[in-house]
């Protein structure tokens, strides 16, 4: 058997989680919440609120609340009736995604072949605001910002993606061997799609049979067919497709028959997904099986204990060494620490510990799902065919990576720039809060600066009291810390202003809590 498995925590409906683990180790890490569920994917008709010039932008009511963010990048222009396909709108000041993309757990993009570069478009001249809109969510939202939606949509299959906007059959770029992606090709030929859409081939369909490959087809046309149709005769906002569960998206997108067994706790999930099996795969249908023993599944194969990793800033390596994340709200920044290795020079201390983390830093953006720019600081190295390796080292960990990212060469101080397509919140916010005691910092006061800053408050109050005293409600600490260092500035107060003070200390308050009030 395969040391490559799937795990699927189902058993709370209100939570399922998926783990894809590679000798014990895990490699893949999806959560979905009922309350939180993904919209990446969803086709929706929707309505134009707006055009805003200065941010190359429009802003589409799809009935969520809040408006989905339309970029000029993400528009198509009209031209598909014609038999031409439709002209994407580029944008010059946003940054393209590398080619090569193709479909992951969490979204139905794909940009296996670039689209040719053509003028540039206004959006205005694209689209007018009331006008109707068939647009695709391509990230969720996050915090006060809407979801993110393109024009250019497309339907993931298990085999194929059919793309509606995009009159071309193309073969994923991550098929590297020119003779299979010749042979793809070809055989994507004689499915004979038609023509007034295109068709990828996933790197899932490498190896698949000429009937394989025509029911995929057969079932995305059919799919499209009535999202066209929902489309003509519904009224926007409304949603057109939705795209599929968790579990299905994942067995769709990540199973391949190096997966030895998919392990599945929830016996509802389990007949769902050998239905979807059946239909797409049934050669396969033997290696999704019920976990049925008593110790929960994700305890039996030490995935909860790695898991809680993934929300600890601290990570380790082999050699001793370790990387540290730190996640703000503009980028992440990841420094790598030298470790205890015996024996060996500096320079080559730093070389290993550097590459064992460029593997451990692929790995961990993948699990914990961080996008945006990243930027790593790896330990100082002076020989420039070290840093050369360290740079092909990195590149090499994110390649498996289904979300694209883009490398940066290393900068004299041996910062690596990398940027990481961001598709949802990263996996901490679905399972974390704010702290509403240090209010997202990870720190809080200390008394004596809380003790200070409450007396120049107690100042400030005096001279505006209008002959009434205070009473001043605090953490316990705080009170007995100016009762006690501060008493003598406290009189001082009361003797200057002829008001009294009365200084509490409430059990129940956290050290940066206080109430003020007045009293005769």
């Amino acid at each position: 058997m395969s040391d490559r498995r799937m795990l699927v925590n189902a058993l709370d409906p209100e939570e399922v989680r998926v783990a894809v683990l590679e000798e014990r180790v895990l490699q893949e890490f999806y959560i979905e919440r009922a309350s939180r569920e993904t919209l990446v994917g969803n086709i929706y008709k929707g309505r134009v609120v707006n055009i805003v010039a200065s941010l190359q932008a429009a802003f589409v009511d799809i009935g969520l609340g809040k408006n989905g963010f339309l970029h000029a990048s993400e528009a198509v222009a009209p031209g598909g009736a014609s038999g031409e396909p439709p002209r994407r709108v580029p944008a010059a000041a946003s940054a393209s995604l590398p080619p090569g993309f193709e479909p992951g757990p969490d979204t139905a993009r794909r940009a296996p072949e670039r689209h040719e570069r053509r003028p540039a478009l206004n959006l205005k001249d694209v689209l007018r605001p009331g006008e109707d809109v068939v647009v695709q969510v391509i990230r969720d939202p996050v915090g006060e910002k809407g979801p993110s939606v393109s024009m250019d949509v497309s339907i993931a299959g298990r085999y194929l993606v059919l793309t509606p906007e995009t009159r071309r059959t193309a073969v994923s770029k991550r098929i590297a061997d020119p003779a299979e992606r010749e042979s793809l090709k070809a055989l994507l030929h004689q499915l004979e799609p038609p023509g007034e859409v295109g068709f990828i081939i996933r790197t899932a369909g490498t190896g698949q049979t000429h009937r394989e490959l025509q029911k995929d087809l057969d079932s995305l046309v059919r799919l499209w067919s009535a999202v066209k149709d929902r489309a003509r005769d519904e009224r926007p906002p409304t949603l057109l497709y939705q795209e599929s569960d968790l579990v299905i998206r994942t067995i769709r997108d990540l199973f391949t028959p190096e997966v030895g067994e998919v392990l599945i706790d929830s016996p509802e999930v389990l007949e769902r997904t050998i239905e979807f099996v059946s239909a797409v795969m049934p050669s396969f249908r033997g290696r999704f099986l019920l976990y049925e023993e008593s110790e929960p599944l994700f305890h039996k194969f030490g995935v909860e204990a790695q898991i809680e990793g993934l929300y600890r800033k601290h990570v380790e390596l082999p050699s001793g060494g370790s990387i540290v994340i730190e996640q703000t709200e503009a980028l992440t920044a990841v420094d790598v620490n030298s470790g205890r290795l015996v024996g060996e020079s500096p320079e080559d201390a730093a070389y290993r510990t550097n590459l064992e983390a460029c593997e451990e830093i692929g790995r961990q953006l993948r699990l914990r799902d961080i996008g945006g720019v990243i930027v790593v600081d790896f330990i100082d190295v002076r020989e420039g065919t070290h840093r050369r390796e360290i740079e092909k080292a990195i590149k090499e960990a994110v390649k498996r990576d289904r979300s694209q990212t883009t490398v940066l060469r290393m900068s004299r101080f041996g910062l690596v720039e990398m940027a990481r397509q961001k598709i949802r919140p990263g996996v901490k916010l679905a399972s974390y809060e704010e702290c509403g005691r240090c209010r997202g910092t990870g720190m809080v006061r200390t008394v004596e600066s809380m003790g200070l800053w409450l007396l120049r408050l107690i100042r400030h109050e005096l001279s505006a009291a209008g002959g009434l005293g205070l009473e001043m409600r605090m953490n316990v600490e705080v009170a007995q810390y100016i009762l006690n260092t501060k008493r003598k500035e406290l009189s001082k107060l009361e003797e200057r202003y002829g008001r009294e003070v009365a200084i509490l200390g409430e059990p129940g308050f956290e050290v940066e809590r206080y109430e003020v009030g007045r009293v005769s």
